[in-house]
């Protein structure tokens, strides 16, 4: 077993499947303006290479849009994060035990944890 049971912490049977969705619109971009801070936070995500997350670039707009957009916010990423319109929703939610989404809209309640950016 493991070192957590062993000590008598929490423990689970597997580990589980999480994904931190970033939107565009607002979070990385914002005003037509790179929000450098998300964009930081986007990338130390992506360099991690975590055994159970997956890092999503989403978007209202649709998959093809966050694509295009995330050309202009951090090229480097677009082969190490996985695109979907956040019409995707279900298909999204199916796929993940949890979900960290990170997004402007204060009402936002996409994930199970939901970090919200100022902009102001």
């Amino acid at each position: 077993m493991g070192k957590n049971k062993d000590l008598g912490l929490p423990f689970g049977d597997g580990m589980e499947k999480v994904a931190v969705a970033f939107d565009i619109d607002g979070t990385l971009i914002h005003n037509d303006e790179i929000n450098f801070d998300t964009r930081t936070l986007l990338a130390w995500f992506v360099a991690q290479k975590w055994k159970n997350v997956d890092i999503i670039v989403w978007s209202g707009g649709g998959k093809q849009y966050a694509k295009s957009k995330i050309r202009l916010v951090l090229p480097s990423v677009e082969d190490k994060v996985k695109f979907y319109s956040k019409l995707e929703y279900p298909v999204i939610r199916a796929k993940y035990d949890k979900i960290i989404a990170i997004d402007d809209i204060q009402d936002t309640r996409l994930g199970d944890v939901n970090l919200i950016v100022r902009n102001k």
